[in-house]
């Protein structure tokens, strides 16, 4: 049996439930989540990649960031996407009349009220980036999963960019403080309201892209103000950082910007901060089509050498490098 079992009462006039944890022998109180769904695009495990020991992955959907080196496209719209399979495409999936000599108007779906070729017409060419859960769900699966955390694992709430639905990621690491999980967040450290989520985490995991604050903008959307303020207070807190740099060719892939960047992180002065170098790939190019966009990268990649030279300006600046 698990630690907590849970009972639903749905309370209509406000919209809201309540679900009651408790042990096996005795109440262990309750607490009152809104009724509110998360969006996620997939989830997962894996072992020491986005956090450490074994760790059960959630991948929110939606991003604020214009990355056109993204590897999840599909979790970038805010309302999901929808992924195309061409070569299994046939015109009878749609009943609206959208697939014509299996091509697919986008545009028709935008304004489709039931996406019956995902729900009803189910097939193995098209599918809808977004699965909703409530928090209750997560904690269940959570909770029947306490036993593969091992190795200090726990659970990573990444995206897309979670905090783009902060109210409910914020419940939902309550949640799992409450039940003792070790958590991690995967952010571009954009939101204003990510050092409330401080308590709630033991990893933090934040991309810095550039040391630039008006190339960040121009090719990402974003400047990159907010990410340093929410990297030096999160080092003021107790948490761990681990701090992750893609590196992107015709973008950020020179010694200049990652002696910059190793400036930025060697001046907050602060122990248990790690820094990991992401070359860049091109795995997510196939998705990019799928979901009907051009893939906008050169056929480049970054060489070797260059990795080894920029992993010893960080070793130089006595600032720990993470090798996954």
């Amino acid at each position: 049996m698990n630690r907590y079992n849970y009972i639903y009462v749905n309370l209509c006039a406000n919209n809201y439930f309540v679900y009651v944890k408790y042990y096996v022998t005795f109440a262990a109180g309750f607490n009152c989540i809104q009724m509110d769904n998360i969006k996620i695009f997939g989830k997962g495990w894996n072992f020491s990649q986005d956090g450490p020991g074994n760790r059960l992955l959630y991948h929110f959907q939606g991003c604020n960031f214009t990355c056109p080196w993204c590897s999840n496209p599909e979790g970038i719209p805010v309302k999901g996407a929808l992924l195309v399979r061409s070569e299994k495409l046939q015109d009878s999936f749609c009943p609206y009349g959208a697939i014509k000599n299996r091509v697919l108007d986008r545009e028709r779906c935008e304004t489709c009220p039931e996406r019956a070729c995902v729900h009803k017409n189910r097939n193995e060419a098209i599918r809808f980036s977004i699965k909703e859960y409530t928090i209750a769900e997560i904690i269940d699966e959570v909770e029947n999963s306490r036993g593969l955390f091992h190795s200090g694992g726990g659970v990573t709430i990444t995206g897309g960019e979670p905090t783009l639905q902060f109210k409910l990621l914020k419940k939902l690491l309550t949640e799992l403080k409450h039940i003792h999980i070790h958590t991690a967040i995967e952010t571009n450290a954009s939101h204003e309201r990510l050092p409330e989520l401080f308590g709630l985490i033991d990893l933090l995991i934040m991309d810095i892209k550039h040391f630039d604050p008006k190339i960040h903008k121009n090719i990402l959307g974003i400047s990159n103000g907010r990410i340093i303020d929410n990297l030096v207070k999160a080092a003021q807190t107790d948490i761990d950082i681990w701090i992750r740099i893609p590196l992107i060719p015709d973008f950020n892939n020179n010694i200049q910007t990652m002696e910059r960047l190793a400036e930025i992180i060697k001046s907050i002065n602060r122990k248990g901060i790690t820094v990991e170098l992401l070359p860049y790939h091109d795995y997510g190019r196939v998705k990019w089509e799928q979901t009907g966009k051009v893939y906008p990268m050169p056929d480049k990649k970054i060489p070797a050498d260059d990795l080894i030279a920029y992993r010893k300006i960080f070793i130089n600046n006595s600032i720990q490098i993470l090798k996954t």
